[in-house]
């Protein structure tokens, strides 16, 4: 699935784009930064409610190049035909865990633990969404990686756009949240 053939892999992540159901569309300059710092794979972490997003991922980087998940709000058939609710992977000997997420943005990695039994699991890294809000923090010896959303839909609190990179080689994985 991820190709590890070069020192260094580069992904480019987002999440929760929610187009249409937001009044924003992902902002073009997301797009021209993985171009720019020529990414090695797209991650999307699902909510995209519906597959517009997802086309244009792949025409724009190629489907061998884009890794995806389904959220709770991706009802579009062809989105649920597609994509699965979790994929589990190795990038190098890095084990890894990638799916949307549930429940509140509070105590959201005590219940990814509690919920997916962590604790008594291999991942080196979890990447998630759903929370909108950006998550960069080890533990339990597991780094878990949320990039947040490019869209806001959410009114009862201010959520700030961002999206991230995740910079993987045989020995790191080096994190980087890029705020909007």
């Amino acid at each position: 699935m991820i190709q590890t053939d070069k020192e260094e892999i580069l992904i480019g992540l987002l999440s929760d784009t929610h187009v249409p159901q937001s009044t924003n569309k992902v902002p073009d300059v997301l797009f021209e930064d993985f171009k720019n710092r020529n990414v090695d794979y797209v991650f999307h972490m699902g909510d995209f409610t519906s597959i517009e997003i997802y086309e244009k991922l792949i025409e724009m980087f190629g489907s061998d190049k884009v890794v995806a998940v389904r959220g709770n709000m991706d009802s579009d058939s062809n989105l649920t035909q597609k994509l699965p609710e979790k994929l589990e992977f190795k990038i190098y000997d890095h084990s890894v865990l990638m799916l949307h997420g549930m429940g509140g943005p509070n105590i959201i990695i005590k219940r990814l633990i509690k919920k997916l039994d962590l604790l008594n699991s291999n991942y080196d890294l979890v990447i998630f969404g759903h929370t909108h809000r950006p998550v960069n923090e080890i533990s339990n010896g597991i780094l878990f990686f949320n990039p947040g959303t490019t869209t806001p839909i959410d009114n009862k609190f201010t959520v700030i756009s961002s999206y991230g990179y995740l910079k993987i080689t045989r020995d790191t994985i080096s994190p980087e949240i890029v705020y909007l």
